[in-house]
């Protein structure tokens, strides 16, 4: 009997070890299957996407393998298949609250997001999914700035202005060195009515604007083009306060801010108007022409605005008339 037992025993623990190394070779096929497809993604994403979606199958634990996926999706822009696969990702969560999965919640929030401003309509009820991955991903890590950031874009979307607000002014205190932040949140506050609050916002970008850093060249240029929009925000705050020379000083401070992208400048025209209005004929016809040889914007602001500023150009008798 007792020779039957041990035998008995040795048969389980044999089958355990079988059905253990089944378990992990599967897990090594689906790295080895992961890997390839990270090798090719670059020339055949197609394949690449078909062979993640089977190492994850293969080991539907492995979060990394789902995390590489999802990112070879937002590549594609293809934003409804990154959120769903985002998703599978964070239920792998073991529930220790990492940062890691925390910006699995933010990056499924993140594509919703994206998926909702694809959409002609803006639905409100797409801006609205995205919100709970965010506040998820914030529940997790409070610090994560662009979570609180795209939070409050779509809580703007669904016109909840004063909870945008409140996470805009929350990614800027856990991030304080990312322009876009202060860009919404001023122009926010000032297409609201509060001129003081949006100038100051404005001005406490262009204060810490030297100091930013960027990943790359293209970074760099999208900062230059965000300080631009602070300097606007700064002249148009003074305007709302009826202070018409520090309006002229911000719109003069436009100029001086670098152009890499070649985009459209209004703020010339803006400065042209300004000017005339002040009497100063000669500076005023200066920035018009200005405005007239700058890059046209592709808006109907811009087209409207080019069109009135050759209109001014002939009426104010600007030379060159």
């Amino acid at each position: 009997m007792r020779v039957r037992g041990a035998f008995g025993i040795g048969l389980t623990v044999a089958a355990l070890s079988v059905a253990g190394f089944g378990c992990n070779k599967s897990a090594v096929d689906a790295n080895k299957l992961a890997k390839h497809a990270e090798m090719i993604q670059g020339e055949d994403p197609k394949l690449a996407s078909e062979e993640y979606k089977q190492a994850s199958s293969m080991d539907p634990s492995n979060h990394r393998i789902l995390q590489k996926l999802a990112t070879l999706y937002e590549k594609q822009k293809d934003w409804q298949n990154a959120a769903d696969t985002w998703s599978k990702a964070a239920g792998a969560d073991p529930g220790k609250g990492s940062d890691e999965f925390a910006n699995y919640h933010f990056q499924r929030g993140y594509d919703l997001y994206q998926l909702a401003k694809k959409d002609p309509g803006h639905p409100n009820d797409l801006f609205s999914k995205a919100i709970d991955p965010l506040k998820k991903a914030i529940a997790k890590d409070a610090n994560l700035s662009d979570a609180w950031y795209y939070l409050g874009k779509c809580q703007y979307e669904i016109d909840d202005e004063q909870a945008a607000l409140e996470s805009w002014t929350k990614a800027i205190e856990t991030k304080s060195n990312d322009l876009a932040y202060y860009v919404d949140l001023a122009n926010l506050y000032l297409d609201l009515g509060f001129a003081d609050e949006g100038l100051a916002v404005s001005l406490a970008g262009q204060k810490i604007a030297p100091d930013a850093k960027f990943a790359n060249e293209e970074a760099r240029n999208e900062a230059a083009n965000t300080l631009y929009n602070l300097v606007l925000d700064e002249a148009r705050a003074d305007e709302y306060l009826s202070k018409v020379d520090d309006k002229i000083k911000a719109l003069e401070k436009a100029r001086g801010v670098p152009n890499p992208k070649n985009a459209a400048r209004e703020a010339e025209y803006q400065l042209a108007i300004a000017y005339n209005d002040k009497g100063l004929a000669q500076d005023a016809c200066s920035a018009l022409n200005n405005y007239l040889k700058s890059p046209q914007g592709k808006t109907s602001e811009s087209v409207d605005n080019h069109k009135d500023a050759e209109t001014k150009k002939f009426q104010w008798k600007c030379p060159g008339q």
